[in-house]
């Protein structure tokens, strides 16, 4: 074999060994168009997040993938939300993230996206509601588990996360304080209970 040939071979073999391992993130553009919110998507992904994966891809109560965008909710009527989950004229469902946390880590928006899903169900109960912050909240926790420096930002989204996921310890991994919290919320007291 050859000088060249052997260097060639070499060169293949490095390659093969540097892109062998090598994650292909999933496609999400049928969801979004916007960068923060497709990596927020791959984080949920890296986390094998994927009941809630799945909803956005279309396993849902409207068998199409849901869209997600950032807006300015205060404009629409929801300047005390997070984040809302809405019908679209062609009976899709799309999830409305304040365009105040585009600046939010990945991470803790990747969990608003968690706790939206939840609504495809569209039931408009309390114990959705609970789910939903219940989703939200664990995949904190998660993200936060494999990476404390997370919960050190001056993210208004960071806090709320981590006020949250400080009384769900302190209730032994329950959710009671934080039911308290969506009971006496005004957006929720029109939620039915089932």
């Amino acid at each position: 074999m050859s000088l060249l040939s052997k260097i060639v071979v070499l060169f293949s073999a490095l390659i093969l060994m540097c892109t062998s391992n090598v994650a292909f993130a999933a496609d999400y553009s049928a969801n979004t168009k916007q960068p923060v919110l497709t990596a927020a998507l791959n984080r949920l992904e890296a986390m094998n997040n994927t009941k809630v994966l799945n909803v956005i891809r279309g396993q849902n109560s409207v068998n199409k993938p849901i869209k997600i965008m950032f807006r300015n909710l205060e404009v629409m009527g929801y300047g005390t939300c997070e984040a809302v989950t809405a019908k679209t004229a062609d009976g899709g469902l799309v999830i409305l993230i304040s365009a105040n946390y585009k600046t939010a880590p990945v991470e803790a928006i990747a969990c608003l996206i968690a706790h939206e899903s939840v609504h495809h169900e569209n039931t408009k109960t309390y114990e959705e509601e609970v789910k939903a912050w219940t989703t939200e909240v664990q995949t904190w926790m998660s993200f936060t588990s494999q990476n404390p420096s997370l919960k050190v930002s001056d993210s208004k989204l960071v806090k709320r996360l981590n006020y949250l996921s400080k009384l769900y310890v302190k209730d032994g991994n329950q959710m009671t304080s934080i039911e308290g919290l969506i009971a006496n919320n005004p957006a929720y007291s029109s939620l039915k209970r089932s």
